[in-house]
């Protein structure tokens, strides 16, 4: 090892700058996470999916809510529609966990609108 050598060997590293440039997509990714944009995109699958589920007569005259423990909360516009989503209600959750995995949606639980 020659003298120059030696020298730069014993010159400290300069520290990554914390203004180093990150990428687009990184960035994205973030700014959905923080805006609850990715949500929002995820809440309109669902309810594609729970129409495609039910049918579009029931689909329109109940609102899907949000899963909470894997369990998705749906709201029934009146008893009868409730009574009939509870008919339905296995082979509608059967077909969002195919449709939908990465969800990993365990239940589905059926509530009636309440109006004010």
């Amino acid at each position: 090892m020659d003298e120059e050598q030696m020298y730069l060997s014993q010159v400290p590293k300069p520290l990554p700058s914390r203004f180093q440039a990150k990428s687009v997509s990184r960035i994205l990714d973030r700014l959905f996470i923080e805006k609850g944009y990715a949500a929002e995109q995820s809440r309109e699958l669902i309810c594609e999916q729970w129409e495609l589920a039910v049918g579009k007569n029931l689909s329109s005259q109940s609102k899907v809510g949000q899963i909470r423990r894997g369990v998705l909360h749906v709201f029934a516009a009146n008893e009868i529609v409730r009574s009939e989503l509870e008919f339905q209600k296995s082979k509608a959750l059967q077909c969002l966990q195919t449709a939908l995995p990465a969800m990993q949606i365990k239940g589905v639980k059926i509530l009636v609108e309440r109006r004010s």
